[in-house]
């Protein structure tokens, strides 16, 4: 159930994050009753190609925990009752979903092999009854003990399973280490958790495909929160929002960067043309190349003004003359 407002952003997170690996679906109602709403579900496509080509360390492990699993999220310190109403959602939804899939069996013609017909279909209805993980900033000692949660040492600190008939796990995100293996999980977490795992994620590649999406996500929930009217958010909503601002805000600097840079190699590369255009290309040497990299958008402009009047054995003069003013 969505606790806060931006378990929207948690919603738009997990999708960025898995739609080349599955099939995600959310607000799945197995009630009229929002309090009943699944918040997502989480079908895996092993086949997908972005298994091989992303990885998302511990949250990958554990989104194959299981063919199909139902994510909650809550935001805050989880509570008894948490766990309760998740345990009903998940019950609700099989209950329905079961007995859909055993229509269909039995719809099913029989082939000549009945035994293995019939094991894969159960195999099947297995594949298809969700494993849940709970994915909370804190939780209790107390609380872990009385579910008789058990650390999954596979896993590492943070993760907990509950006895198998609840095929249902929570994941304490302030007890994850930090390590390049917990930062997607970790953007989850509280505003100053999630500021860290951000300043992890921002120096991946702009080639990572995952990195801009969850840029993307960031972009898109700030825009949601600035709708919405300042009396309705709560103070952990404006916590939230201010990190999400400086996402934003980090997110306007690089294009704008990215965009002076490309300007300026455009302007860099025009002067290269003058000069190998007016002496020949024998006179772009390493030294003038260099020269040339130093300046920035003005100087270039200055220089390309002077450059049609300049010999060629001037031209270096010229370039020491512009960067020294520059220092």
């Amino acid at each position: 159930m969505a606790q806060y407002k931006h378990d929207r952003f948690f919603k738009f997170y997990i999708q960025s994050l898995y739609k080349t690996k599955g099939n995600t679906l959310q607000n799945i109602q197995v009630r009229n009753d929002e309090d009943l709403e699944i918040d997502l579900l989480f079908i895996a496509e092993q086949e997908k190609v972005g298994w091989k080509q992303e990885n998302l360390g511990l949250f990958d492990l554990l989104m194959q925990e299981h063919p199909t699993t139902i994510i909650e999220h809550y935001s805050s310190y989880l509570e008894e009752t948490d766990i309760h109403k998740s345990i009903t959602r998940k019950n609700l939804y099989w209950d329905k979903k079961q007995k859909e899939l055993l229509e269909e069996a039995k719809s099913n013609p029989k082939s000549s092999n009945y035994q293995q017909t019939k094991k894969e279909a159960k195999q099947q209805i297995d594949n298809h009854n969700p494993f849940t993980w709970i994915l909370t900033v804190n939780c209790s000692e107390k609380l872990l003990k009385s579910c008789n949660a058990q650390l999954a040492e596979e896993f590492g600190a943070g993760v907990y399973r509950l006895p198998p008939v609840f095929r249902m796990g929570i994941v304490i995100i302030e007890q994850l280490l930090d390590s390049p293996q917990t930062v997607w999980l970790k953007m989850l977490g509280n505003r100053e958790t999630t500021k860290s795992a951000f300043e992890s994620i921002k120096q991946l590649s702009p080639e990572r495909r995952e990195k801009n999406d969850i840029i993307s996500a960031c972009i898109k929930y700030c825009v949601y929160l600035r709708d919405i009217p300042a009396d309705n958010l709560t103070t952990e909503d404006r916590d939230f929002m201010k990190t999400m601002e400086q996402i934003d805000a980090w997110y306007e600097a690089e294009i704008n960067k990215a965009r002076l840079e490309g300007q300026l190699k455009g302007k860099i590369e025009s002067v290269h043309t003058i000069i190998k255009a007016k002496f020949g290309i024998s006179a772009l040497t390493p030294q003038i190349t260099s020269q040339l990299e130093q300046l920035d958008s003005q100087q270039l402009d200055e220089f390309i003004l002077k450059i049609f009047n300049l010999q060629q054995e001037e031209i270096e003069k010229c370039l020491d003359e512009i960067v020294g003013r520059k220092k």
